[in-house]
């Protein structure tokens, strides 16, 4: 039988780079997001030590981030909490959970610095090749005992609302100057890195787990007249004049789904739920992948309904594929990355407030087996089986340049 990669170092045959990556989110999280998937594919063929989120946006005395910061203090100090089986987990991953206080300016940092290096401690002491993959710019420091940093950068984070701007600017400003080379997931995010200072920007976009979509379609004939949102239900992201619209519209012709937790990092979303529910909206809750692909599966639209504003300009919502590849129509508002992609794809639909509903209803309509096909064929060279080797060649690439 062959070794696997991790089993053929510790048998002397291959050495693995040690990645230390730095999330923006915890490892456990509701919804799997790019940086969980990167860490998998990156697995393959690297020891990955994953830290959690160190707090970028301020937390209130409100009961999702009062729980949130306990689970952190029993994480912290060693209680084991249950890993969801849908999280896309690598197996020879560990994950950290740092005690740093969620405050990242003058008085807080010498002290944040000195518990980040003690929760990482390990990496630190670990053998090189040491790589620094971070999804955040505020490192305190990390990336000076990296021999290869790379910065991965999915959204415009200081225009997050309750985010530090001044510790993102003041993060980024230091890694321009160490950075290997800087990810961007959309041109916004590209352009912004570039007048950043970053001197080498890779655009590589967000991309979806089509595998498991797919294989959870339905054909045309057991399809029904539904509409489905998946993601965060945020105030900040989310146009909620368009969701009514369309609520509106569908009752009586069909349903809106909605799949996601609520009030995830971006106020409460209590109120607007309550409303799309009195308009026949239907809340799904939580859903695991597998779970989200099989009633997307019977679905016929897929909703990128998000407000247009400094944030989500910078966003490349990797649903769009996730609906693609379940055989969906999708229509979305003016986000630049999506757009971009409707130039050339035409199940994908762009449209304002005043049409977005109607273009919704037209949709809803009955369509071949051929189209459905065609739709998830759109999506398939936009997964992670291929993006994950881009990411593995591209960190091999830079491994050996430092050499």
């Amino acid at each position: 039988m062959t070794a696997s990669v991790p089993e053929q170092a510790r048998l002397g045959e291959v050495s693995l780079p040690n990645v230390l990556m730095l999330g923006t989110a915890e490892w456990d999280s509701p919804i799997a997001t790019n940086q969980h998937y990167v860490a998998r594919e990156l697995s393959r063929s690297a020891n990955i030590t994953f830290v959690e989120s160190l707090g970028l946006r301020r937390p209130k005395l409100r009961r999702d981030d009062v729980v949130r910061m306990a689970s952190r203090v029993k994480r912290a100090i060693g209680e084991q909490t249950e890993t969801p089986a849908h999280r896309p987990r690598p197996v020879n991953a560990q994950i950290v959970s740092p005690l740093v206080l969620p405050v990242h300016r003058a008085p807080t940092l010498p002290l944040n610095r000195a518990l980040l290096r003690r929760a990482t401690s390990a990496w630190l002491r670990s053998p090189h090749p040491r790589v620094l993959w971070t999804f955040t710019p505020v490192t305190y420091g990390l990336e000076a005992s990296a021999d290869v940093v790379i910065y991965h950068c999915v959204d415009l984070l200081a225009t997050f609302p309750g985010v530090d701007g001044v510790a993102v600017g003041r993060g980024e400003k230091t890694l321009s100057s160490a950075t290997s080379v800087a990810i961007a997931t959309s041109q916004a995010v590209h352009e912004h890195l570039v007048a950043a200072g970053f001197p080498r920007v890779e655009l590589l976009q967000n991309v979806a787990d089509v595998s498991v979509f797919t294989a959870a379609s339905r054909p045309a004939a057991e399809r029904r007249p539904a509409v489905l949102f998946s993601g965060n239900l945020t105030v900040h992201k989310l146009d909620m004049p368009i969701l009514e619209a369309v609520a509106t519209a569908v009752r009586g012709r069909g349903e809106l789904l909605l799949a996601g937790p609520l009030a995830a990092g971006g106020g409460s979303f209590d109120a607007e739920l309550r409303r799309l529910e009195e308009l026949g909206a239907r809340h799904l809750g939580v859903l695991t992948p597998a779970q989200l692909a099989e009633v997307a599966g019977t679905c016929a639209v897929g909703l990128i309904p998000y407000s247009i504003n400094d944030y989500t300009r910078g966003v490349s919502p990797l649903k769009c594929f996730e609906y693609l590849s379940s055989g969906l129509s999708v229509v979305s508002t003016g986000l630049p990355s999506v757009t971009e992609l409707a130039r050339t794809n035409p199940h994908v639909t762009m449209a304002t407030g005043d049409d977005f509903a109607q273009r919704v209803v037209e949709l809803l309509e009955p369509v071949s087996d051929d189209v459905v096909t065609d739709r998830m064929t759109s999506a398939a060279e936009n997964g992670w089986e291929g993006r994950g080797a881009v990411l593995r060649e591209l960190l091999q690439a830079e491994l050996t340049s430092e050499r």
